[in-house]
């Protein structure tokens, strides 16, 4: 089961990208986020078409709004946040369209929850193409053992375990156990190269750092 959310503004074409790239069946869940007033009807054509296209697909597919108020910042952060920890499924955020406003509550609640997001995606007005982008964890909390090996890391990359334990005096064993447990968090990227393991930064490292 997929479960979209997907902030939804003048234009459908991006929602329908959306579900073009990565598919929807019965049972998937659509979420459309929009203020709590319309003053424009151009969104809820928007909200019609999309309503529309899912039940000539699959009339199980289950079409939801869900509504903010705009002039509630920290309300909106919360509500979002709470949407995103309720979602069944794997779910697909889409930090794209709709108010501006929304739209920063949106992605803020998203970084606060990424480990909840399987994909994340954003539509581009340039290129009118969608794209699909890694949201950083930037709620994890480091110990300093993990600082030292970040910060050894992101001046020496792409370094290996070996390599690493030499540089800060440490056992092979420890400095594996602490990169593997970087690795969970998506702090560092690991890439097997034969019989040893390249070791690379990720943003979220860069951020946590």
């Amino acid at each position: 089961m997929k479960t979209y959310i997907s902030l939804s503004g003048f234009d459908s074409s991006q929602i329908v990208s959306l579900i073009v790239k990565y598919g929807v069946e019965g049972k998937d869940c659509i979420i459309l986020i929009r203020p709590e007033v319309e003053l424009d009807t151009r969104g809820e054509l928007t909200v019609q078409a999309i309503r529309d296209l899912s039940r000539q697909i699959d009339s199980s597919i289950d079409l939801q709004i869900h509504r903010v108020n705009h002039r509630d910042f920290e309300g909106m952060v919360v509500s979002l946040k709470a949407l995103l920890e309720k979602a069944e499924g794997q779910v697909i955020a889409n930090l794209s369209g709709g108010p501006r406003e929304i739209f920063l509550a949106f992605t803020i609640a998203c970084l606060s929850s990424s480990g909840k997001i399987f994909k994340t995606t954003n539509y581009s007005d340039i290129d009118r193409s969608l794209h699909e982008v890694t949201l950083p964890n930037i709620t994890a909390v480091l110990e300093d053992r993990q600082k030292r090996i970040l910060k050894d890391v992101s001046m020496n990359q792409p370094t290996t375990i070996t390599d690493i334990a030499k540089r800060l005096n440490v056992s092979e064993s420890t400095v594996s156990r602490q990169v593997a447990r970087l690795a969970d968090l998506g702090a560092l990227h690991l890439l097997q190269k034969g019989k040893t393991k390249e070791v690379r930064i990720t943003l979220t490292g860069k951020i946590l750092l």
